[in-house]
Order: structure tokens, then sequence, then C-alpha cells
């Protein structure tokens, strides 16, 4: 039917008729003249007469990547469009999975296509971490923070989840899955080597002095024997000095021995001694490693006189000078003898006494007659001197006994966390001992790492011995993740932590990585002498196959509610093409209604097909114009609202209708197409009961124009 739009004019149709409508039955062109006193306008349309009924092909499925939308376009023209969603737009635009199906129409018509949109995934996420640091010759793995991640793909082609680091430079990664990719990168520097630590050559110190040791090494810490970390250390005194850097790659040591110089002996000429008339005196101090210097200018280690004099000796060494004198007088008295103060060295030492006097005959007690007596053993010593004026004895004891300090530490050694060490001293009660803090107890007990030193020193000498203890933690607590559940076929890749200790999996391997393919419990162990640190993982399979048991075609009369139960026996998810996520649903008007179940590995769908029944004997139906019964507005997306519904042979030009309670009372009135009520009252829910529509609906059926009225009620429930 053509219309005129304008009240104000006359009509003239191509066909001289002058009414302001027109039928068109066949295909042609209709042309429209309107017209007043004022002026004239014209219209065209062509009308085509189209017998075939449209057609739509939507693709069967795909993936839709989390995050992400598609659109869905039926790219039919001249056609009605009515999506599962109710819109009606050429194109319905997607943003989460489902089953979307789709109705065209036109007068020649309907078609009805289904696409099931499944869940992509999300797009993958990848994170190596920050930069870091290695010293030369270490390996790093790297293990990669990570999610959804299908490709693995390294700066050197490499494909595995982990990479192994070895020296310098950028390390980059890409990884990929369906729904896209993602990058990182990361910086690998090598630290600097822990350079050598040179203190110099062993030096010695005479009594009171001091020098300063220096490190003058950048980028290391310092540890000196009295725990300070400057640059400079002053040594004052004998011992073993030791110093240590320590940088990111490690730990260099060094120690010099620092002797004692002997003092300058105490220079002793004895006492004035007499001279006989003819005698040859020879003085003779016997003291080595010094210079002599007499009082006439001579350096030898003697000196010999025939007269009255006075005598003076200079003796030097590095550390000082020492000076004595002795009167030499004429006397016809005798000689006079004194072997000076009882001597006392160590162990292996040869002892010589010295006369101190010449001029004389010698006899010692053991009847020998040489000047000095050379001897190995302890004992008492006796020398019988004399002259041409006397005679004269003296004796002396000799002690040689006591050995130099011999200390001993335990070898280098590596503790536990919280263990501890006792380093014992064995020296005898003559030997002092100094321990590298300055203390002098006979043990020490070590608690952390570090370079221990025991000095020990003795008449006899010094000696000294070092230990360096290293402290080993046990391993750290780790994770294999979280438990999980995987589809039949898919495997899970679990990765040891990078650790240089021993690694132990369930079935005794040793490899960083496992991949993880049977339902078991998988468990990882990591152990060095200080302990061992466990954890389990435990994979399941989902091996739940949803079955659908629905007839795929069902007689439907008006007013019937039909149960579409899809219930499983296990946790699944449902949903239909009525938008609903229950096991079932009612359905009270005819069509095609879709069902997917799905578990987390499987997913079944089914058609069913609730069609007009032929056969019905009681319904509220009037020539393919369906009125329900009953609906149900409780917003669960089924029976929502009272529609009408039309066969596809009708074409509905107007529609007018009213609900009114059982008091008589207006509740809705509606004059669009389709007349659909919601089951509310000025935004308030009616309530349950009976209410009465008269609803007038204008349709062409076949070339008729047909008006009726329909009057009944329905009954709204909750």
């Amino acid at each position: 039917i053509l219309y005129a739009t304008n009240p104000n004019a006359n009509y003239l149709w191509q066909d001289a008729s002058t009414l302001d409508s027109f039928i068109v039955t066949n295909p042609g062109t209709y042309t429209l003249i309107e017209y007043n006193i004022c002026s004239m306008t014209t219209d065209t349309m062509i009308v085509i007469i189209n017998g075939d009924p449209p057609q739509i092909d939507l693709p069967s499925a795909f993936a839709l990547c989390q995050g992400d939308t598609i659109i869905l376009d039926a790219a039919i023209n001249g056609v009605n469009y009515l999506w599962s969603d109710n819109s009606q737009n050429q194109q319905l635009i997607i943003d989460t999975p489902g089953t979307y199906s789709l109705t065209v129409s036109n007068a020649c018509g309907t078609d009805t296509d289904t696409t099931i949109i499944t869940d992509g995934g999300p797009a993958p996420l990848v994170d190596l971490g920050s930069d870091v640091q290695l010293c030369a010759g270490d390996n790093l793995l790297l293990s990669p923070v990570f999610s959804n991640v299908d490709i693995w793909l390294w700066q050197d082609g490499s494909t595995a989840a982990t990479y192994t680091v070895s020296g310098a430079g950028l390390v980059n990664v890409a990884v990929n899955n369906s729904c896209g990719s993602a990058f990182d990168t990361i910086q690998v520097n090598i630290l600097p080597a822990t350079p050598p630590l040179d203190l110099g050559v062993d030096t010695a110190l005479c009594s009171g002095e001091s020098f300063v040791l220096s490190i003058n090494t950048p980028g290391v810490t310092i540890e000196w024997p009295d725990g300070s970390s400057g640059a400079n250390y002053n040594v004052s005194g004998a011992g073993m000095v030791y110093a240590a850097i320590t940088n990111s790659c490690g730990t260099s040591f060094d120690t010099i021995q620092v002797s004692a110089l002997p003092d300058v002996p105490l220079l002793d000429l004895g006492n004035d001694q007499s001279l006989c008339p003819g005698e040859l005196i020879t003085l003779n101090p016997g003291i080595a490693n010094v210079d002599y210097l007499w009082q006439d200018g001579s350096t030898g280690n003697s000196y010999q006189t025939t007269q009255e004099e006075t005598i003076i000796l200079t003796i030097s060494n590095d550390c000082g000078t020492s000076t004595d004198t002795v009167e030499i007088i004429e006397n016809s008295q005798g000689p006079q003898l004194d072997l000076g103060q009882d001597i006392q060295v160590c162990a292996g030492e040869t002892v010589t006494i010295q006369s101190g006097i010449s001029g004389v005959n010698y006899e010692w007690q053991d009847g020998s007659n040489n000047p000095d007596f050379t001897t190995t053993q302890s004992g008492v010593f006796i020398l019988e001197v004399n002259n041409n004026c006397g005679s004269a004895t003296d004796t002396i004891l000799v002690d040689i006994s006591g050995v130099p300090p011999a200390p001993v530490l335990p070898a280098d050694t590596t503790l536990c966390e919280g263990i501890s060490l006792t380093l014992t001293s064995t020296a005898d009660a003559e030997t002092t001992i100094e321990w590298q803090n300055g203390s002098s107890a006979p043990t020490f007990t070590v608690s952390t790492a570090g370079v221990y030193t025991l000095s020990e020193s003795n008449r006899c000498g010094d000696a000294a011995d070092t230990i360096t203890v290293a402290y080993l933690d046990a391993p750290d607590p780790f994770t294999l993740g979280a438990d999980t559940t995987l589809c039949p076929g898919e495997t899970i890749t679990l990765v040891a932590p990078s650790t240089a200790y021993t690694i132990m999996w369930q079935d005794g391997s040793d490899q960083a990585i496992i991949v993880a393919n049977q339902a078991t419990t998988y468990s990882l162990q990591i152990s060095n002498e200080c302990g061992t640190e466990s954890d389990e993982f435990v994979l399941d399979y989902d091996t739940r196959v949803p079955q659908l048991n629905l007839a795929p075609a069902i007689s439907w009369c008006p007013g019937d509610i039909v149960t579409l139960d899809a219930s499983q026996s296990f946790a699944a998810q449902y949903i239909w093409s009525t938008w609903a996520t229950t096991p079932s649903i009612q359905i009270i008007t005819p069509g095609v209604y879709t069902i997917d179940v799905a578990t987390p590995c499987s997913t079944v769908s089914m058609e069913v097909d609730v069609f007009p029944g032929t056969d019905c004997i009681e319904a509220d139906v009037h020539n393919d114009i369906y009125i329900p019964n009953v609906f149900s507005p409780n917003g669960d997306g089924i029976n929502d609202k009272f529609a009408l519904s039309f066969g596809s042979d009708l074409q509905v030009t107007a529609m007018t209708g009213s609900i009114f309670d059982r008091w008589g009372n207006l509740v809705y009135s509606s004059d669009e197409i389709p007349f659909e009520w919601n089951g509310f009252f000025a935004d308030e829910v009616m309530m349950p009961g009976v209410y009465a529509y008269r609803i007038t609906c204008t349709y062409i059926s076949g070339n008729t124009n047909i008006e009726k009225v329909f009057a009944g009620d329905v009954t709204l429930v909750r």
C-alpha cells in the first residue's frame, strides 16, 4: 500500500485515481501528484517483485580473544534482521563467547543461521625481570614469569621456556599465541673480576718502629686483621699480617710476615783489667751481626793491647748502637776472670763461652785450653786462667732448652649457617698467643665467615697460622606452583629454581626442567650439605564429557510450557540461545533453541526445534497470530514479556492494544508493532494474577487488508 502524506492536497495517481492510498499488486513504476491552489509536487516509486526468500550464511564457529571484539555482518540488503539478542541491525558487535543466531526475513520468507563464538583466551604475557650482572665465567638460567604462552623465540633462535645466559649483552624474548604476542628485554653486564691482592714482601721492624700498608684497589671492600676496612693499616709489631679484598665476584687474600729486628745488644766489655808486664790482652766481645768500631778506628771483631790504655768499643746494627769502655791497668796482682751471666738458649742452638781475657793460659773443666769453649749441651762450665802475675777461676751455667712455637690451625673449611667452630692453641705456658682480634685466650670460637690467625711467640721465635672459614646457607624455600587440572593430551612444564645445589625429582632425575604429562604428584628436592627444601605439585586430568539426550524436535501447541533439560551429573556451564545459564529452561513459544554444555575440557552443542503442532486441540490461535496465555516477567530471559507472534505469511500494518486489571483499570496500552507488555505499571511490578487484553490488529493476508480485534486474558506468574 502506498500512502500520500500531505492531508491538505489533492491526489492524482498514474491510473487517474484520487484516493490518499494506492494498493500495489504488480511490479512497475507508480507516480503520485499532490497539488493545491499554491503548488504541485510529484513523487515516483519503482516496485520490483522478488520471489526468492533471503539466504544467510554466518561463519560456523571461531575463537574470540579476550579483550577483543568482532563484528558479525549479515551483508544482505532488503531484509529485516533479528539477532538472538533481539537487536535488528545488519551488524552485531560481539565481545563475549557464546552462540549467536540471526533470522533474516522479507516478504518472500525467512532464513536462520547460527555461529558459535568460543573463548580464544588472553594474549600472552612475559617478564624477564630486572637487568642482571654476572661474574666472568658464570652462567645464569633465566626462567621468565609468563602466562598463556604457546611459542617462545629467544634472540639466538632457541625456543625453550628458559634461557642460559653466559655473557654480556641484550637478551630478548618474543612469545606468541593465537591471540597475539609479547616481548621483553634485559641487559646483562659482566662484573669486574676480583683483582689479586699483593701486600708486598715480608719485612722486619726494630722495636718501637711502625709502617703503613695501603690498598688502593677501586670497587672492593677491604678487611684487615683488626676488622677495619680503611685503605690504610698501621703495622707496629711483629707477626703475620693478612688482608682480604672482596667484590661481587669473589675475594682475594694476601699475607706478609713482619719480623722483629734484634735491638742492639747491650755491650759489656767486662771489668777493667790488670795487665802484667809483657802480657798481651785480647778483647773479643763475640757479638754476631753487628758492626765494630774501636777507639783507634779499627773495625775488627777483637782488639789486642800490651799496654795501659782506655779501650772504647761501639757496636751497631739497623736498630741502633751500644758503647762500652774498659780500662787496662798495668798490675802485677794476676788476671781477673769473669765469664759473665749464666746463658739460656733454645734447643738446637750452639753456645760459645768466651773467656773475655787474653795474655793468659786457659784450662776448661774438660782439660781443653782454648780461649773460648763451644757446647751444644746444657751444664756447668769452669775456666781457670793464669799468667806470670797469678791465676783466676770462674764458673758459668748454660741452659740449652725450649723450641720455637709451631701453631697449627685446621684446614680451610665451610660451615653451615648457625654452626660454630672452636680453634685451639696448644702452646706451652712460656709461649704468648694472640688471635687476629688481639685476644689471648687458648681458644677462639668462630661463628662468622672470615680469615682467622693464631700468632705465637716465645724466647725461641715467632710463628703464625691462618684458616679461612666460609659459611653456606641451606637451600631457599621454593614452590612449583599451585596444583592444576589439565585437559587430556595437555602437558605442563615444571621448572626447578636456578641453583648450584643438588636437585632430584620424584623419579630420581636431576634435570632443571621436566614435562608433566601424568595424573600424579610431582615432587622436587633441592639439597646441600646444610639442609634440604622440597615442594609438591599435583597434576590431575579432567575427563568429563557432557551428554545431551534432548529430542531434536518437539511439537508445541499454544499455551504449552515445554521444559528443555540438559542437566549433567557433574558441574558444567550451560548457555542457551535465550542467554539463560540454567541446566533447564521452559519454552512457551515455538522456535529453534540451542544449548551449549561445557566443562573446562569439552563442549557439546545441540539444537531443538520447537514447532507449532498440527493437531492442537485447544489454543489461542488466530490465523497465524499466536497470543500466549501466561508469561513470567522475572528477568530470567525466558518468557519475560506478553507479546504477539506472527506467522511468516502475514504483513502486519497496524496494532493497538490495552491491558486491564481484574477491576477494569487500564494498566498498559501501546500502538507499536509488535504489541508487548513487560508486566510493569508506572515503573512498578504488577502483582501475579489474571489480566484482560484487547488488541486491534490490521494486517494483509494475500491481497486482502484485514482488521481484527482480539480479546482475552493472560496470566502473570512469578
